[in-house]
């Protein structure tokens, strides 16, 4: 009998405790929270608070509202990672609009296909941006993705910039029936949430103490142009470091292979050099080009990540072509060296 009246005893405990859990846990997200409302209770809610304070710099407070609307949550980082998960959803969209549409029109004259198809290759850099912002805003805190507003902000600034460089380049009119297409299918919404996410991540320090999380932070910069002492940037590793100081100085550095237009070397071309990047390289591959003019178009693609090419200098190892819009090529065709996901080294020595 004992034993039976310890048991209900300790069953009777854990249902008391059990039931001041549920009291605590309902006081800390009930009326008593500070700004927060019942339905009835003509105050402002938690919720709306978060995205007021979110959207108090937006030109389209409505619109910021609205894509905010499923986020309930006092976290910060959330409203950043929404915004830019929907603006990449948007480009996303509009990148398969225009794979569509290249191939709706792969019989039209040049123009257009050429258009369509620069408009392509700029939305993937603009989803290639939006990855490396997804990135950031997952894997790091509050802090550092304070610390990284600038990051952020040049990443999704570039995103507007391939956006409308898509859209300018349906220039004849012929075009303009593509570029409305585009436009009112896609890139409408992509320029709107591209607005709303450099507004959230402009103000984010100014969000932060709305929501009572004032930081102490160093004011962020462009870590492409911090320099340190020896003239490199600030990110750039310690082998990178002697790599370049060694090529600079004719020193030591021993490519992986070599570009020489006299056939002594492994290639005759650039291009065909950087087509022999080995599918599983690791650390940089190293490409050194012989005095000499090579008239060529090289485009480098994501899948060569770890690219050093490096020359006798700007005098003596020239890439050089000679296409122009008057022949029928737009701008962004005629650059004779050209990074398709900005992911390598160039470098004249």
């Amino acid at each position: 009998m004992e034993k039976k009246t310890t048991m209900v005893s300790a069953i009777s405990l854990i249902l008391v405790v059990g039931v001041a859990l549920g009291v605590v846990a309902y006081v800390s997200t009930g009326n008593d929270e500070p700004g927060t409302a019942t339905d009835d209770g003509g105050k402002v809610t938690t919720h709306t608070k978060a995205v007021q304070a979110v959207c108090q710099n937006s030109d389209d407070k409505k619109f910021c509202s609205d894509t905010f609307t499923s986020v309930n949550t006092s976290d910060p980082t959330a409203y950043v990672k929404t915004v830019v998960r929907n603006t990449m959803d948007g480009v996303i969209k509009a990148f398969n609009l225009s794979d569509t549409l290249t191939i709706q029109n792969s019989k039209s004259n040049s123009t257009v296909k050429m258009a369509l198809e620069d408009c392509k290759d700029l939305l993937e850099f603009a989803i290639d941006e939006l990855e490396a912002s997804e990135i950031l805003v997952k894997e790091n805190n509050i802090n550092n993705i304070n610390d990284r507003v600038s990051e952020l902000k040049n990443w999704i600034g570039a995103v507007v910039a391939y956006q409308q460089s898509c859209l300018d380049g349906f220039d004849s009119d012929k075009e303009k029936d593509m570029q409305s297409k585009l436009q009112t299918q896609g890139l409408d919404d992509v320029g709107k949430l591209t607005a709303l996410a450099l507004d959230v991540v402009s103000s984010f320090a100014e969000i932060l103490s709305d929501f009572n999380l004032d930081l102490t932070t160093k004011t962020s910069s462009r870590r492409l142009l911090d320099l340190e002492q020896d003239g490199y940037p600030s990110w750039l590793s310690m082998p990178d470091r002697k790599l370049l100081a060694d090529a600079g100085k004719g020193g030591s550095v021993t490519p992986n292979v070599i570009v020489a237009k006299d056939g002594s070397g492994d290639y005759k071309t650039v291009l065909d050099a950087i087509n022999s990047y080995p599918k599983n390289q690791q650390g940089r591959y190293i490409i050194y080009v012989k005095a000499g003019t090579y008239d060529e178009y090289i485009t480098v693609d994501k899948k060569k990540p770890n690219l050093l090419i490096y020359g006798d200098g700007p005098t003596k190892t020239i890439i050089t072509g000679n296409k122009n819009v008057v022949d029928g090529f737009r701008t962004m065709r005629s650059a004779t060296f050209g990074e398709k996901f900005f992911y390598f080294h160039f470098n004249h020595m």
